[in-house]
C-alpha cells in the first residue's frame, strides 16, 4: 500500500521528470510540424502514419463487440464498496439507501464512506445514517491526496475480494453486483467498468451533451476491446480485484485521476479491463461551463501525465494495445498542441495544413461514435439522431482548448494541480 510519506518523498523527483518529458514532447511536436512545412519531401512520414491510424480506426469502428456471459451466478465473493465523500451531505442518504438494497448477500457486503475532511453537514449526516444502518462504516480523515488518498486510507481496513468504487452522487440498480461481480471468473479480468449515465441530463444543454458523450465513450470502449485494444476505468462504478490492487500498491496519490492511472497499472500487471453496457450507474453532470472546464482540465491532466509516467513501460503491452494507445494519444493530446504551429504556418506562409488528415480522422471517429452511441443507448432515430449528433460534435470542440492548455501547463508545472472537487446537489425525484 502506498503511504502518504512515500508520496511526499516521490514529489521531489516526479514533477521535474514530468516537466522535462512534457517539454520534450512539445518541442518534438512543434519541430515535427514545422519540418513537415519546411521540407515537403518529409510528408511521406505523415502519410505513412496516417495510413496506420486509418487502418486502426476502420478496424475499431467496424468491430463487433462480444458480450461476456456470466458462467456461474453462485460466485458471490465478499465485496467492499468505497465511497470517497467530501461535502456530500446532499447526496449520501440516497446512495447509502440504494447500496443497502442491493440484491447481494448482506454478510458479503462491506460498505465504507470516507469522510475526506468535509466542512458541511456530511459528518452529521453520516452519524444519522449509521444509527439507521449499523452496518455502514465511516472513516474520517483530514483531506489530503485527493480521491486516491481517501481510497488508500480505508483500503487496509476492507476485506472484500472485489473493490467497488462509487462517487457519492451515484445511483445503482438493485442487480448491479449480480451483473458484474461474476465476470471476475473470466480469465485475466482484473477490473470491470460499467456504462455511466447522467441522472440530471434534462437540466440544460451541457448535461444533455454529457449524456451523449457518455454514450459515445461506451461505443468506443466496447469497440476498442473488440480489437484487442485498451479499455479505461471511469472512477464511478469501477470494480477492481483486491489481489491486483495490492499488487499495484493501491491508488497513485501523485495523480489527479486515480482511475486513468490505475488503468495503466493494471494492464502493466498483465490484467484485462472489461467494459459492460449493462448495468448502468448514474451520476450528476456539471451544469455550467466553468465547472465543465475545471472538471475536464483535471481529466485531461491526469490522462496526459500517465503517458509521461508509464512510458516506455507501455511498449511491453503488445502491438494491439500499443497501436490503440498510439491512435488515441496522437489524436487526443498531440493533435491539439500540433494545431498551434500548423495554424501559424498556414496563416503566415499560406501553406496547406499538414495535420488536416488527422483532424479528419478524429472527426470521423467522433461522428460515428456519437451516432452509434445515440442510436444504441438513447434509441434516437431519424432527424432526432442527426440533430443530436450535430450538437454533440459541436460540444466536443471544448476538448481542444482543454487539451492545449493542459499540455502547455505540464511543461511548466512544478507540482500536482490542486484537487478540484465536482459539486453535487440533491435531485428531486
Amino acid at each position: 500500500m502506498r503511504k502518504s510519506t512515500d508520496q511526499s518523498s516521490k514529489n521531489i523527483s516526479i514533477y521535474p521528470v514530468r516537466r522535462l518529458k512534457a517539454t520534450l514532447i512539445l518541442i518534438m511536436v512543434w519541430g515535427g510540424v514545422s519540418l513537415l512545412h519546411l521540407l515537403p519531401e518529409t510528408l511521406w512520414l505523415m502519410v505513412g502514419l496516417t495510413v496506420i491510424l486509418t487502418i486502426q480506426t476502420v478496424r475499431m469502428l467496424i468491430a463487433k463487440p462480444v458480450n461476456l456471459l456470466i458462467e456461474n451466478y453462485t460466485y458471490l465473493p465478499p465485496v467492499s464498496i468505497l465511497i470517497p465523500a467530501k461535502n456530500e451531505s446532499a447526496v449520501l442518504p440516497d446512495l447509502i439507501d440504494s447500496l443497502l438494497q442491493l440484491n447481494y448477500p448482506k454478510n458479503s457486503l462491506d460498505i465504507w464512506v470516507i469522510d475526506d475532511g468535509s466542512t458541511d453537514e456530511t459528518p452529521q449526516v453520516l452519524k444519522k445514517l449509521q444509527t439507521q444502518f449499523p452496518s455502514l462504516q465511516v472513516h474520517q480523515r483530514e483531506s489530503k491526496g485527493g480521491k486516491s488518498g481517501a481510497l488508500n486510507a480505508v483500503f487496509p481496513f476492507t476485506h472484500g475480494d472485489i473493490i467497488l468504487v462509487c462517487d457519492a452522487d451515484a445511483k445503482l440498480p438493485g442487480n448491479f453486483l449480480l451483473q458484474t461481480v461474476p465476470l471476475f471468473q473470466q480469465k485475466d479480468i482484473g477490473a470491470v467498468q460499467v456504462r455511466k449515465a447522467i441522472s440530471n441530463a434534462d437540466t440544460n444543454f451541457l448535461t444533455r451533451c454529457q449524456q451523449m458523450e457518455m454514450n459515445c465513450d461506451s461505443f468506443l470502449q466496447t469497440h476498442r476491446i473488440a480489437i484487442g485494444g485498451m479499455s479505461e476505468l471511469r472512477g464511478n462504478g469501477m470494480l477492481v480485484s483486491r489481489e491486483l490492487l495490492e499488487k499495484c500498491q493501491g491508488w497513485n496519490e501523485d495523480t489527479v485521476t486515480d482511475d486513468l492511472d490505475l488503468c495503466f497499472q493494471l494492464y502493466l500487471a498483465g490484467a484485462e479491463i472489461e467494459f459492460v453496457t449493462v448495468p448502468v450507474i448514474q451520476e450528476q453532470g456539471v451544469t455550467t461551463w466553468r465547472k465543465l472546464w475545471l472538471q475536464r482540465r483535471r481529466w485531461a491532466e491526469g490522462g496526459y501525465q500517465r503517458y509521461l509516467d508509464y512510458f516506455p513501460q507501455l511498449l511491453a503491452l503488445g502491438w494491439a494495445k500499443e497501436v490503440d494507445l498510439l491512435l488515441f494519444f496522437l489524436l487526443q493530446f498531440l493533435l491539439p498542441i500540433g494545431l498551434i504551429p500548423d495554424l501559424l504556418w498556414t496563416i503566415f506562409y499560406s501553406h496547406h495544413p499538414v495535420l488536416f488528415p488527422w483532424q479528419t480522422l478524429l472527426s470521423i471517429i467522433l461522428t460515428v461514435a456519437f451516432t452509434a452511441g445515440l442510436y444504441k443507448f438513447q434509441n434516437l432515430r431519424g432527424l432526432s439522431l442527426v440533430w443530436a449528433t450535430i450538437q454533440g460534435s459541436l460540444y466536443m470542440v471544448h476538448w481542444i482548448p482543454v487539451m492545449i492548455v493542459t499540455t502547455l501547463k505540464m511543461c511548466v508545472q512544478r507540482e500536482r494541480s490542486p484537487w478540484v472537487k465536482t459539486e453535487h446537489r440533491g435531485l428531486t425525484n
